[in-house]
């Protein structure tokens, strides 16, 4: 009983602390369904992550698709996560899964916001994480559709 009890505190005590992502972290390997269910890994080819948790910042990200074209993730290596977690569900079973579905491009989908906790903003302006080989190199916050294809197209380091 006493281990067990040990072995909860620790827990609790670990992810009670967690820091969010920052330059020089490592991210773990994340699984995540997309938007039509299929579970997607992160792996080390991944160089730049696009991470929002409201409308606002997903209208900058869709906006960017837009105007450089549905491959801009595919084409820079990127992958687009949203976490939906404050969404209530019906309006994510109504409108906005089936939107998604719509989309010519792949976005992970965090329901329950667990996974994508530690990965900082994503709320008014997309969080932008660069990086090399699972490991943060820059963190950037586009504030405009331009400001946010630029981070994706920059060379790699």
């Amino acid at each position: 009983m006493r281990t067990l009890l040990a072995s909860l505190l620790v827990l609790v005590a670990s992810t009670a602390f967690a820091e969010p992502y920052a330059v020089g972290s490592t991210l773990p390997p994340i699984e995540l369904p997309d938007q039509h269910g299929e579970l997607r890994k992160l792996d080390e080819s991944v160089r730049a992550i696009v991470f929002t948790r409201d409308m606002k910042a997903g209208d900058v990200a869709k906006a960017a698709v837009e105007k450089a074209g549905p491959d801009l993730f595919e084409r820079n290596s990127a992958v687009y996560i949203v976490d939906v977690k404050g969404m209530p569900s019906l309006v994510k079973m109504l409108f906005a899964r089936p939107a998604m579905k719509r989309r010519p491009y792949r976005l992970l989908v965090d329901d329950a916001g667990d996974k994508t906790a530690d990965i900082p903003g994503g709320a008014t302006y997309p969080t932008v994480l660069v990086l090399d080989k699972l490991r943060v190199t820059g963190i950037e916050n586009p504030t405009s559709v331009e400001a946010l294809i630029a981070a994706l197209e920059k060379p790699a380091k």
